[in-house]
């Protein structure tokens, strides 16, 4: 396998963005080629599924660390993530197709994406000393929030409102592949009303540099959390650099929690007013002073870009991802 392969590692602590080659390992149906990276809970792989006429198509393979399959608790967060995973179908969040276990082993299959995580792209913009246009990153950002948006709706099939609250919205958990599609990745650790495994009172979940107040002093939280992260990420392709950023992880909460927001203009004098004044009510620290869903936020995004002569679509973002 090419070195050029690329595939969506959900998080789970990866970093990895190319395949690591392997030898083939049957897994079910499934043969493992390439390691994507690995956490604490689980690894993740790509894979390949064989048919009849040549038939092949890549997936992404999450598989629970075999030393805890034993363990009741991690077995239960699994199976929390796969349950919410599987219900998932919007063109903006990654698509599970299977969810299953092999030999004693669970595991998630998920859609093969061709791109790169947004993470990389603010990296190599910030190494060229550049911004990201205007227009492309309200764009990507639009079109993670329809997909948020849809998470935070998503019921039960009797009806029943899940409440889902992803809780670690960052640029590693938003992927852009080289036809412009933007996904959101990675509900391993969301909340969701219907969850088995309830999370410790005073566990701190998501990384620091993007999580919301509330949820950095270990709060209840609610969709509003992830918007304000949506905010963060924002503010930051607006700037090409990083709002929360300090030289350890207590320091960082600190100035999420007491820290001076400037307005993205003050970085980026492209930056209009408008953007300025939308960033200001997404990083609202008072909960009741940010927008209330995804949809109001997207909304006011959409409006923005319609004012705009520069285009603002998928072709927009395919040209940026080629370059």
């Amino acid at each position: 396998m090419s070195e050029a392969v690329r595939a969506v590692a959900p998080r789970d602590d990866a970093k990895a963005f190319l395949a690591v080659p392997m030898s083939p390992v049957p897994f079910g149906k499934y043969i493992v080629i390439g390691k994507l990276g690995h956490g604490g809970m689980a690894e993740v792989n790509l894979a390949v599924v064989g048919g009849k006429g040549g038939f092949r198509k890549l997936f992404v393979i999450k598989r629970l660390h075999s030393h805890l399959e034993h363990e009741t608790g991690f077995v239960d967060m699994f199976l929390d993530e796969a349950r919410l995973a599987a219900q998932l179908d919007h063109p903006h969040c990654v698509q599970t197709v299977e969810v299953g276990e092999d030999n004693g082993q669970h595991f998630l299959a998920m859609e093969y994406l061709d791109g790169q995580g947004l993470e990389r792209i603010l990296r190599v913009t910030g190494q060229r000393g550049d911004f990201l246009p205007l227009t492309v990153s309200v764009r990507m950002i639009a079109d993670a929030l329809d997909g948020l948006h849809y998470a935070h709706e998503l019921r039960a099939y009797d009806g029943t409102v899940l409440g889902v609250v992803h809780r670690d919205v960052s640029p590693q958990n938003i992927f852009v592949t080289y036809n412009g599609v933007v996904k959101i990745l990675d509900f391993g650790i969301a909340k969701a009303e219907s969850n088995v495994v309830e999370t410790r009172t005073g566990v701190v979940k998501g990384k620091y540099a993007y999580i919301a107040p509330e949820q950095a002093l270990a709060q209840p939280v609610d969709r509003r959390a992830d918007l304000w992260s949506m905010g963060v990420v924002l503010w930051e392709m607006l700037t090409s650099h990083r709002l929360f950023k300090s030289v350890n992880e207590l320091a960082t909460l600190n100035e999420t929690l007491h820290g001076t927001i400037h307005p993205p203009s003050a970085y980026n004098p492209l930056v209009p007013p408008e953007l300025d004044a939308i960033l200001n009510r997404a990083l609202q620290r008072d909960v009741s002073k940010r927008y209330a869903s995804g949809a109001d936020f997207k909304d006011d995004l959409e409006s923005w870009l319609a004012t705009q002569p520069e285009p603002s679509d998928r072709k927009s973002i395919a040209t940026l991802m080629k370059d």
